[in-house]
């Protein structure tokens, strides 16, 4: 089939695709590591948000959406979280259901041992290229990012994966 449809974009389409499939290829590998502890891309981000989020004891579902990740998904990533040592878990006394999360101690010490790394690594030169745009730039390439990411994403406004008929 003929990509004249994407007319002036294929190229910036085909880098969109690369970078996600990039991403995906090291999502589930233990590729980052603090000085005591492994972790992955999907472990990072959800420290991240504990670390923004922690002090307002939100529940492990409010988490898993705000990261669009299917609860299952979340769920083995906190297990290995809390296994590390890095996430604790806690039950709220007015209701037992909710499973608050908290970094831990060394969680905290290795998230700061991550971040310096990260942004020498990986994050300082897109920084340097977003220091040259102007806050609507930024806002206009966060909206084609999030519309890009809404065509990948398998969660549906519930939660649960939606199903597509393969027979």
């Amino acid at each position: 089939m003929a990509l004249e449809w994407m007319g002036e974009y294929r190229d910036f389409v085909a880098t969109l695709f690369r970078a996600g499939n990039a991403y995906s290829q090291i999502a589930k590998q233990q590729t980052v590591r603090g000085d005591d502890a492994g972790f992955g891309p999907y472990e990072v981000q959800i420290m991240e948000h504990i670390i923004e989020y922690g002090d307002q004891n939100k529940n492990m579902v409010w988490y898993a959406k705000q990261l669009g990740m299917l609860p299952s998904t979340f769920s083995k990533c906190i297990k290995k979280l809390v296994e590390k040592g890095l996430v604790e878990k806690y039950r709220a006394s007015d209701n037992k259901k909710n499973v608050i999360l908290k970094l831990s101690p060394l969680g905290k010490r290795e998230y700061e041992q991550y971040a310096k790394y990260a942004y020498k690594v990986w994050f300082k030169d897109m920084f340097d290229i977003l220091d040259k745009m102007s806050p609507e730039e930024i806002e206009r390439a966060k909206s084609l990012i999030a519309l890009w990411g809404s065509w990948c994403s398998t969660i549906s406004e519930s939660g649960e994966p939606e199903l597509t008929r393969i027979e």
